[in-house]
């Protein structure tokens, strides 16, 4: 199905929103991504390559939102409160299908950063003077954070990468008897770089510590078990490779550290007067404003209510990337990474990534930042970058090496990258 017949099929109904790809059968991992580009409105505009800043709204994604726009506006008749009720509880079981957890261990959060803060507050253990062990290609706006924190008196111990890549050794050495957490992101937005997770979860283990991921550039592109790899605690968003919008994060609890390892922090549930006028009998058991137990899972740790609507949209990524699964998703993009390093000069673009067979995401040093913003702009081509001119972000206040981030999903073909390449080497 592409756009146009999806759209005339009626985004508007109910139905419209159950959308389901056909079967792949006639899909060639690394080889087309045509069958999907109809799907990304945006692509007719221009060749974005920039998945690991986030993807385009696809129509099957807007048509969850629309769905979710007509129960909140007509209300929950003609079932459309059960099914929205359906839709949220199928998201959370989805997410832990990817992440290889159960559906109790899930929580909705607003946005990644908002799960790793419930974990650096829920620990005793790092409230009582234990120490945090990361390093540089944690997420920017995390490591901002525990510097921050590190301001404030809290032992913080950022280890330096070496040629791009998690030094073992040295992150060995910074962890001890007195580490509470050491909180690494799994796929580095920087470059790519896949953290070795199973490795550190067992140094962390060993001295009694616990592993935190942040998982936004892995989920949904790179195979993840959070329970082989070790992993205790993971939060990340949908907009990213799960084809969703912003704020519909997620956070993974280990199931057997809810509430114990992991404090209550936000102590949901209901109150009630135990007195007249609200009572008519008082309950002598029972305090006089009494509250509800907490919920016995993830859901504990939920901040109330949360952005339905953007899980309604991401409920629908989800369905694709199960139909067309994680290892095939990953394949695609690692293709067309591989297909653009075969193209452009080595010497004029030094790669930084150092998993380009595994991972979704490549990172060059740019020598002419400004003529490569002209060319890309030129040829119509959208991506991420570094601290340099186009970037998403504030220059960096120190002189760091201009970037170029590429990030190809499944709607990307070889031609693109092809335009791509032929842009860079100008």
């Amino acid at each position: 199905m592409n756009r146009r017949e999806f759209l005339a099929s009626g985004t508007g109904s109910v139905a419209a929103a159950a959308w389901h790809p056909e079967p792949l059968s006639k899909f060639a991992m690394g080889q087309s991504g045509d069958e999907f580009r109809d799907l990304f409105p945006r692509l007719e505009r221009d060749i974005y390559l920039g998945a690991a800043a986030g993807t385009p709204l696809g129509d099957f994604a807007a048509a969850g939102l629309h769905q979710y726009e007509e129960y909140w506006r007509l209300g929950p008749g003609d079932d459309r409160g059960r099914v929205e009720r359906a839709r949220h509880e199928e998201a959370r079981e989805a997410l832990a299908r990817l992440l290889g957890a159960r559906t109790s261990e899930i929580a909705f959060v607003h946005c990644t950063k908002a799960g790793e803060q419930i974990v650096l507050d829920g620990l005793p253990a790092l409230r009582a003077g234990g120490n945090v062990v990361t390093n540089d290609l944690h997420f920017g706006g995390s490591l901002r954070h525990l510097i921050g924190l590190r301001r404030r008196g809290v032992d913080v111990r950022i280890v330096p990468t070496v040629d791009w890549r998690t030094d073992l050794d040295a992150m060995r050495a910074a962890i001890d008897e007195d580490t509470a957490l050491v909180a690494v992101t799994l796929v580095s937005n920087i470059n790519g770089h896949i953290e070795p997770i199973r490795e550190l979860a067992d140094i962390a283990h060993a001295h009694g510590a616990y592993v935190y991921a942040d998982v936004i550039q892995a989920a949904g592109i790179v195979p993840i078990d959070v329970r082989e790899m070790g992993i205790d605690f993971a939060a990340g968003n949908g907009y990213k490779w799960l084809f969703g919008p912003h704020g519909a994060g997620y956070l993974y609890v280990r199931e057997e550290l809810q509430g114990t390892v992991l404090e209550d922090r936000l102590f949901p549930g209901r109150t009630w007067a135990n007195y007249e006028p609200w009572m008519d009998d008082m309950d002598p058991e029972v305090e006089e404003v009494a509250a509800s137990a907490p919920r016995q899972d993830a859901r504990r740790y939920q901040p109330g209510h949360v952005g339905y609507l953007g899980y309604a949209a991401l409920r629908e990524g989800l369905r694709l990337i199960e139909r067309i699964g994680v290892e095939n998703l990953q394949a695609h993009s690692v293709a067309l990474n591989r297909r653009l390093l075969d193209q452009i000069d080595a010497q004029r673009f030094p790669c930084l990534s150092p998993q380009t067979d595994d991972s979704p995401i490549v990172t060059f040093l740019v020598s002419d930042p400004d003529g490569v913003s002209e060319r890309l702009r030129e040829a119509k081509i959208a991506v991420g970058s570094g601290p340099s001119p186009g970037g998403d972000g504030a220059r960096a206040p120190m002189r760091q090496r201009p970037r170029l981030r590429i990030s190809p999903a499944i709607y990307n073909t070889p031609q693109d990258m092809d335009i791509l390449a032929g842009a860079l080497n100008g």
